[in-house]
Protein backbone atom coordinates (compact mmCIF):
# COMPACT_ATOMS: atom_id res chain seq x y z
CA UNK A 1 0.00 0.00 0.00
CA UNK A 2 1.19 3.43 -0.32
CA UNK A 3 1.85 5.81 2.57
CA UNK A 4 0.00 9.15 2.72
CA UNK A 5 2.94 10.90 4.16
CA UNK A 6 4.00 13.28 0.87
CA UNK A 7 7.32 14.05 1.26
CA UNK A 8 8.11 17.45 2.33
CA UNK A 9 9.64 19.92 0.15
CA UNK A 10 12.20 21.53 2.67
CA UNK A 11 13.11 18.07 2.94
CA UNK A 12 16.88 17.66 1.74
CA UNK A 13 16.14 15.76 -1.83
CA UNK A 14 18.98 13.65 -3.69
CA UNK A 15 18.39 13.86 -7.62
CA UNK A 16 17.15 11.42 -8.67
CA UNK A 17 15.72 9.38 -12.23
CA UNK A 18 12.23 8.20 -12.65
CA UNK A 19 11.70 4.46 -13.30
CA UNK A 20 8.29 3.42 -14.58
CA UNK A 21 7.13 0.50 -12.56
CA UNK A 22 3.54 -1.66 -12.17
CA UNK A 23 3.36 -2.71 -8.31
CA UNK A 24 1.60 -5.57 -7.23
CA UNK A 25 0.53 -5.67 -3.47
CA UNK A 26 -0.03 -8.47 -1.34
CA UNK A 27 -3.49 -7.35 -0.98
CA UNK A 28 -3.96 -7.84 -4.70
CA UNK A 29 -4.55 -4.18 -5.76
CA UNK A 30 -2.12 -2.95 -8.33
CA UNK A 31 -0.21 0.77 -8.24
CA UNK A 32 1.41 2.86 -11.33
CA UNK A 33 3.67 4.81 -11.15
CA UNK A 34 7.57 5.62 -10.83
CA UNK A 35 10.87 4.39 -8.69
CA UNK A 36 12.30 6.93 -8.02
CA UNK A 37 16.23 6.07 -8.27
CA UNK A 38 19.00 7.76 -6.71
CA UNK A 39 21.77 9.62 -9.91
CA UNK A 40 24.55 6.63 -9.77
CA UNK A 41 22.41 4.15 -9.07
CA UNK A 42 20.29 1.38 -10.92
CA UNK A 43 16.78 -0.39 -10.59
CA UNK A 44 17.65 -3.15 -9.19
CA UNK A 45 19.85 -1.86 -6.91
CA UNK A 46 17.35 0.83 -5.41
CA UNK A 47 14.85 -2.22 -5.53
CA UNK A 48 17.28 -4.64 -3.55
CA UNK A 49 18.81 -2.24 -1.09
CA UNK A 50 15.66 -0.73 0.32
CA UNK A 51 14.73 -1.74 3.43
CA UNK A 52 11.19 -0.91 4.75
CA UNK A 53 9.92 1.78 2.37
CA UNK A 54 10.93 3.22 -1.37
CA UNK A 55 10.37 6.49 -2.78
CA UNK A 56 7.80 6.57 -5.21
CA UNK A 57 6.19 8.77 -7.47
CA UNK A 58 1.95 8.05 -8.47
CA UNK A 59 1.23 8.98 -12.34
CA UNK A 60 -0.90 11.82 -10.90
CA UNK A 61 3.06 13.49 -9.89
CA UNK A 62 2.44 12.91 -5.99
CA UNK A 63 5.65 11.66 -4.45
CA UNK A 64 5.41 9.24 -1.64
CA UNK A 65 6.67 6.26 0.33
CA UNK A 66 5.78 2.69 -0.55
CA UNK A 67 6.26 -0.03 2.12
CA UNK A 68 7.83 -3.27 0.77
CA UNK A 69 5.75 -4.97 3.37
CA UNK A 70 2.67 -4.95 1.29
CA UNK A 71 4.68 -5.03 -1.75
CA UNK A 72 4.35 -8.55 -3.56
CA UNK A 73 5.83 -7.40 -6.71
CA UNK A 74 7.58 -4.58 -8.42
CA UNK A 75 7.81 -5.01 -12.43
CA UNK A 76 10.10 -2.41 -13.97
CA UNK A 77 8.01 -0.90 -17.64
CA UNK A 78 10.87 -1.22 -19.43
CA UNK A 79 9.24 -0.42 -23.09
CA UNK A 80 7.93 2.42 -21.09
CA UNK A 81 11.63 3.62 -19.33
CA UNK A 82 13.02 3.26 -23.20
CA UNK A 83 9.97 5.87 -24.82
CA UNK A 84 10.75 8.04 -21.41
CA UNK A 85 14.94 7.61 -22.24
CA UNK A 86 14.36 8.05 -25.39
CA UNK A 87 12.43 11.24 -25.15
CA UNK A 88 14.73 12.56 -21.97
CA UNK A 89 17.52 12.08 -24.70
CA UNK A 90 15.98 13.69 -27.44
CA UNK A 91 15.46 16.85 -24.68
CA UNK A 92 18.76 17.00 -23.57
CA UNK A 93 20.16 16.79 -27.56
CA UNK A 94 18.01 19.99 -28.30
CA UNK A 95 18.93 22.04 -25.27
CA UNK A 96 22.20 20.95 -26.23
CA UNK A 97 21.70 22.12 -29.90
CA UNK A 98 20.09 25.18 -28.57
CA UNK A 99 23.00 26.31 -26.93
CA UNK A 100 25.26 25.59 -29.34
CA UNK A 101 23.76 27.98 -31.77
CA UNK A 102 23.19 30.70 -29.37
CA UNK A 103 27.00 30.41 -28.61
CA UNK A 104 27.58 30.16 -32.47
CA UNK A 105 25.92 33.15 -32.55
CA UNK A 106 27.45 35.03 -29.75
CA UNK A 107 30.59 34.48 -31.22
CA UNK A 108 29.83 35.43 -34.58
CA UNK A 109 28.49 38.57 -33.10
CA UNK A 110 31.85 39.30 -31.08
CA UNK A 111 33.81 38.49 -34.25
CA UNK A 112 31.99 41.17 -36.46
CA UNK A 113 32.73 43.48 -33.56
CA UNK A 114 36.46 42.99 -33.84
CA UNK A 115 36.79 42.54 -37.00
CA UNK A 116 34.97 44.76 -39.21
CA UNK A 117 34.32 43.08 -42.81
CA UNK A 118 31.76 44.57 -46.31
CA UNK A 119 28.74 42.55 -47.50
CA UNK A 120 30.82 39.94 -49.52
CA UNK A 121 32.92 38.41 -46.70
CA UNK A 122 36.05 40.42 -47.12
CA UNK A 123 37.52 42.28 -44.22
CA UNK A 124 37.37 46.40 -45.20
CA UNK A 125 39.91 49.28 -44.27
CA UNK A 126 39.37 52.62 -43.83
CA UNK A 127 42.93 53.53 -45.20
CA UNK A 128 43.12 53.95 -48.77
CA UNK A 129 45.56 56.63 -49.70
CA UNK A 130 49.59 55.74 -50.30
CA UNK A 131 50.19 58.48 -47.34
CA UNK A 132 47.92 56.33 -45.62
CA UNK A 133 49.66 53.54 -45.73
CA UNK A 134 52.91 55.21 -44.90
CA UNK A 135 51.51 56.62 -42.01
CA UNK A 136 50.75 53.17 -40.64
CA UNK A 137 54.51 51.26 -42.07
CA UNK A 138 55.33 54.45 -39.73
CA UNK A 139 53.95 52.87 -36.52
CA UNK A 140 54.64 49.39 -37.65
CA UNK A 141 50.68 48.78 -38.44
CA UNK A 142 48.99 46.86 -40.82
CA UNK A 143 46.62 48.11 -43.04
CA UNK A 144 43.54 47.01 -40.82
CA UNK A 145 44.79 48.34 -37.67
CA UNK A 146 41.80 49.48 -35.72
CA UNK A 147 41.89 53.14 -33.64
CA UNK A 148 42.54 51.13 -30.84
CA UNK A 149 45.53 49.44 -31.77
CA UNK A 150 46.78 53.01 -33.32
CA UNK A 151 46.36 54.41 -30.32
CA UNK A 152 48.38 51.97 -27.87
CA UNK A 153 51.02 51.81 -30.22
CA UNK A 154 51.14 55.51 -30.49
CA UNK A 155 51.46 55.88 -26.82
CA UNK A 156 54.04 53.01 -26.36
CA UNK A 157 56.18 54.49 -29.12
CA UNK A 158 55.95 58.22 -27.72
CA UNK A 159 57.44 56.96 -24.35
CA UNK A 160 60.21 54.81 -26.32
CA UNK A 161 61.39 57.85 -28.33
CA UNK A 162 60.91 60.71 -26.25
CA UNK A 163 64.03 63.11 -25.57
CA UNK A 164 63.50 63.75 -22.10
CA UNK A 165 63.38 60.08 -21.40
CA UNK A 166 66.53 59.49 -23.44
CA UNK A 167 68.04 62.45 -21.58
CA UNK A 168 67.77 60.79 -18.43
CA UNK A 169 69.15 57.12 -19.19
CA UNK A 170 72.19 59.21 -20.62
CA UNK A 171 71.78 58.87 -24.37
CA UNK A 172 74.29 60.73 -26.47
CA UNK A 173 73.09 64.46 -28.32
CA UNK A 174 73.08 62.43 -31.65
CA UNK A 175 70.88 59.74 -30.86
CA UNK A 176 68.59 62.03 -29.20
CA UNK A 177 68.57 64.32 -32.57
CA UNK A 178 67.58 61.21 -33.98
CA UNK A 179 64.68 59.84 -31.79
CA UNK A 180 63.46 63.89 -32.01
CA UNK A 181 62.90 63.23 -35.77
CA UNK A 182 61.43 60.27 -35.33
CA UNK A 183 58.97 61.29 -32.43
CA UNK A 184 57.84 63.99 -35.22
CA UNK A 185 57.43 61.41 -38.04
CA UNK A 186 55.11 59.40 -34.99
CA UNK A 187 52.80 62.23 -34.26
CA UNK A 188 52.31 63.19 -37.78
CA UNK A 189 51.30 59.71 -38.40
CA UNK A 190 48.80 59.72 -35.89
CA UNK A 191 47.13 62.65 -36.46
CA UNK A 192 47.06 61.76 -40.04
CA UNK A 193 45.48 57.90 -38.66
CA UNK A 194 43.51 59.33 -36.38
CA UNK A 195 41.53 61.61 -38.35
CA UNK A 196 41.06 58.72 -41.25
CA UNK A 197 39.54 56.40 -38.32
CA UNK A 198 37.23 58.80 -36.99
CA UNK A 199 36.27 59.83 -40.20
CA UNK A 200 35.41 56.15 -40.47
Amino acid sequence: MLLENQMSASNYKRATKKYAARIDHIDGDTSKGFVLVPVGTDFVTTITQASGFLSFETDDGEETYLSLHSVKRITELINENSRQRQAEDARAAEEKAKAQAKADKEAETNQKKADPRDRSGERTSPFTRNEEFEALDILGLGEYATSDEIQGTYRRLVKLYHPDRLRGLGVSDKKIAYAAERLAEINNAYKLLSKVAKAA
